[in-house]
């Protein structure tokens, strides 16, 4: 198709998928144009450096190395760029993920009332890295913290679902009002504000981690996890050093419960912005595991690593703002959507991931038997149809009283990493190509985009969404609004009900079907057009096994991993 053709100059432009970070649309440092021989750029940590400390690693276990963008910082609600590839380390909650499977994690059993509005968790014996025992008012402690002002909070909406969260959070009740207990030192109670079937889920977040009181205290709430000596671990490993902006070593946590069975001993984590740098010092037999661009993946393959690809729970969509004179009408929405060649974009510009038949990603939990995207099935009807574009245009034009698609002009807002520059003009050829209309593209720093985009200066903003927890209610939540909502967002009653009724239903079967039609009340107004599912490349050692990748946090995980010595 002739389609196929404009965009060829776009396919063969320049792509890396950065390191995917939190919920919103993630930033990247990564510069492909870089030689692969290029290994010091942007990063502190040289080859001999890795090599050196593999001499003196290697003599004392098993010690696994992998790398991370940029130096994090462990608070209580552990959100921040590379947190995701490493809180997994320091931190466990009441449940956690096996083999692709949810698992009992510092709670050995737990229990729910009829209409789940009440949990009760009965913890493990387990201890923080100081010694000191695991106990419930470790998660009434934090989350207290967190919602009252004492420790730094990003998203008050995620604990939410506790009862008089939301009215602490905005002073209207105070912190011993909370719907956390601590019935004992090893029984926790969770008070519901609604019935929360998915609650197990949830909790696998870390802002639903606990945090030792007293060490808090001690060091200090705005110091926790700044420093090695201002970090404790509950989890099975803990920070014994730290030369910020190079190197975290951890180390087996020796008071975790499971300590028996993690096989690491220690894993040194090395802040590399640069992924050149990174794929060198892999290739080199320096790091464990590393993330990968679809550019870099004949030079791995080649290498004699097999090239892994894992499914990392975000998908990608256009934002559109309504109160823009051109995009007010849901027909030239929907038209922008029909316009949109997915599989192109996908195999032609990204090279991983699938095109997207909704804004839930595929892998996302179901009814318990089957995925969310498997039972409701695609959701987007506005998919590609040049024809179908066409005539939704025309619509749009007759109701805002224009006579020729060239008097519609919009710009699409993205930040200014590889993929998005890439995506961001393929958008542009496609749209401008099907129908005519103008199309601009500005990028700009992560930063910039967010600031812009919370104050509604734009007309189309390219951004993406990931899996902070695994359920349905992670992406759909945000658009339940009301009126008194800024008027550039969507806004539907149609859709507050069904996700409202969704919410309170306690039958998982009516539940996700509630979700299903909320989602596609969202997307036939085209509040938001899906574009992608994304995907990472990734390779690990061949010595290394029983790393898991997935679409939830944590992204990479090590807690069944192993080194094999004979590989070695």
């Amino acid at each position: 198709m002739k389609i196929k053709k404009l965009l060829s100059g776009v396919l063969t432009a320049a792509l890396t998928i950065g390191t995917f970070t939190g919920c919103g649309t993630y930033t990247s440092d990564s510069d492909v144009s870089s030689a692969v021989t290029d290994t010091t750029s942007d990063s502190t940590v040289s080859s001999e450096q890795v090599q050196s400390d593999a001499a003196e690693d290697l003599a004392g276990g098993k010690v696994v190395k992998i790398a991370i963008g940029s130096d994090p910082e462990f608070t209580f609600d552990a959100i921040g760029d590379s947190l995701m590839a490493t809180n997994g380390l320091l931190r466990e909650g009441l449940t956690r993920y096996g083999d692709g499977v949810l698992v009992d994690g510092l709670a050995e059993s737990y229990e729910h009332n009829d209409d789940y509005t009440e949990w009760t968790f009965k913890l493990r014996e387990s201890g923080w890295s100081n010694g000191e025992p695991v106990t419930a008012d470790d998660w009434v402690y934090a989350i207290g913290a967190m919602l009252d002002g004492t420790a730094q909070l990003s998203y008050a909406d995620f604990l939410y679902e506790i009862k008089n969260a939301r009215e602490i959070y905005t002073g209207e009740k105070n912190v011993s009002e909370l719907g956390v207990k601590a019935i004992d030192d090893k029984t926790l109670v969770f008070e519901l504000a609604y019935p929360v079937t998915y609650f197990p889920y949830l909790i696998t977040h870390p802002m639903h981690f606990g945090y030792d009181r007293e060490f808090s205290e001690q060091v200090g709430v705005d110091n926790v996890g700044k420093e090695a000596e201002y970090s404790i671990s509950n989890g099975p490993f803990y920070i014994d050093s730290w030369e910020h902006d190079n190197l975290l070593v951890f180390k087996k946590n020796p008071y975790y419960w499971n300590k028996d069975n993690i096989k690491i001993d220690q894993v040194n984590v090395y802040v590399i912005p640069n992924e050149a740098t990174q794929v060198n010092l892999f290739l080199n037999g320096e790091l464990d595991v590393v993330d990968f661009a679809y550019q870099r993946l004949s030079g791995i393959e080649s290498a004699g690593y097999e090239a892994k690809t894992y499914n990392n729970g975000r998908t990608a969509y256009l934002n559109f703002n309504q109160s823009n004179e051109f995009l007010k009408s849901k027909y030239v929405r929907q038209a922008i959507s029909s316009a949109i060649d997915r599989e192109a974009i996908v195999n032609g510009v990204l090279h991983v991931g699938s095109p997207a038949d909704g804004f839930i990603p595929i892998g996302l939990a179901g009814d318990g038997n089957k995925t969310f995207r498997e039972i409701v099935g695609s959701d987007l009807e506005y998919t590609y149809d040049v024809d179908k574009a066409k005539e939704l245009l025309a619509k749009g034009l007759e109701e805002l009283g224009l006579s020729d698609p060239s008097e519609i002009t919009v710009s699409i807002l993205a930040s200014n990493t590889d993929e998005f520059v890439s995506v961001a003009g393929a958008l542009q050829q496609l749209l401008q190509e099907n129908l005519g209309i103008k199309v601009e593209v500005e990028t700009t720093d992560g930063s910039s985009v967010r600031t812009r985009r919370s104050s509604f200066e734009y007309d189309i903003v390219l951004q993406s969404w990931g899996a902070d927890w695994d359920d349905a209610t992670n992406f759909l939540g945000g658009y339940e609004r009301d009126e008194s909502a800024n008027p550039a967002l969507f806004i539907n009653t149609n859709f507050n009900d069904k996700y409202h009724a969704a919410t309170y239903s306690t039958d998982l079967t009516e539940r996700i079907k509630l979700l299903g039609e909320a989602e596609a009340i969202l997307l036939e107004e085209q509040g938001i057009s899906p574009l992608y599912y994304t995907g990472q490349y990734y390779a690990v050692s061949k010595d290394l096994t029983g790393v898991l990748r997935r679409a939830v946090v944590p992204y990479l995980d090590l807690y069944f991993a192993d080194i094999d010595t004979l590989k070695k």
